[in-house]
């Protein structure tokens, strides 16, 4: 039988073309009646999603395993599996540090109805192994669940059966925009369970590349010491710049995989 579609190419590039427009539309957030239409549109009260840090050395507790197992769980359950043929940010941002045409992962039975030239089948390997490309290029993976990228492929209707992957660089649209939002807004993208990232203020020397590298704008340079904001995402890519070693991402609950699975689980089906 052949595959439905979803929104075809020409129209997925037309949605793309509005990514200049991402800062206003967070922006609008901010105004209580709009944030509300927006929010029951979204089906925000069923939105989460998690920055997945990759940290070589990250701390977690002994017998533990790694946070990227999280994304490798939900790739190992999905029925299907669907790789978009480029990604919509770096696109839309003309990215020069990663390839545009490494494109997001998309889990569930919603992505039988995505146009074929928009993204491609793969199977559970070809998913895991695009996953490890994300991590050994040093991008940042996100998952959960966000029915924009339902309404962006042109399966809104069954977007409680798509759950999304985005391998982020800093051109990603919700670090952008998303520090522009209502704190309501903001708060969707939820910590990892149990992770806590801190500066050592005796080896930090100020430098303020952590400052350049955090992607939702969280650190900053206090008295020529590092800080850490309170609305921190837990992406981890102020550690992995950081050539004093000063900053540590740790993880001290074992239980920290089971509770980011429990939480993420009941928002969205990617079984068949």
């Amino acid at each position: 039988m052949a595959r439905s579609k979803g929104r075809s190419k020409k129209s997925f590039d037309r949605v793309l073309s509005m990514y200049k427009y991402k800062d206003f539309v967070a922006k609008l957030s901010n105004y209580p009646v709009l944030k509300q239409i927006g929010w029951r549109h979204m089906d925000m009260d069923n939105m989460t999603l998690t920055y997945v840090p990759v940290y070589e050395n990250m701390e977690i507790p002994g017998g533990t395993a790694a946070p990227v197992s999280i994304i490798e769980h939900f790739i190992r359950e999905a029925s299907h599996h669907l790789i978009l043929s480029r990604c919509p940010c770096r696109s839309g941002n003309d990215c020069q540090d990663f390839d545009p045409d490494f494109g997001c992962t998309f889990l569930g039975p919603a992505v039988l109805n995505v146009d074929p030239e928009v993204g491609r089948l793969v199977s559970m390997e070809e998913a895991l192994e695009h996953l490890h490309q994300a991590t050994e290029a040093g991008l940042i993976s996100c998952l959960g669940k966000f029915k924009f990228d339902a309404i962006m492929l042109g399966v809104q209707r069954d977007h409680h059966n798509l759950m999304t992957i985005c391998h982020c660089c800093p051109c990603c649209c919700l670090s952008t925009s998303l520090p522009l939002a209502s704190r309501e807004t903001r708060d969707a993208m939820v910590k990892l369970e149990g992770l806590s990232i801190e500066v050592d203020t005796e080896k930090c020397n100020g430098c303020g590349k952590c400052v350049k590298a955090c992607m939702f704008k969280q650190m900053e340079v206090v008295d020529k010491k590092a800080a850490i904001g309170e609305e921190c995402k837990g992406c981890g890519r102020c550690a992995m710049v950081c050539k004093q070693e000063a900053i540590s991402i740790t993880i001290e609950d074992p239980t920290y995989i089971d509770a980011c699975i429990a939480r993420i689980s009941p928002k969205v089906n990617i079984g068949a």
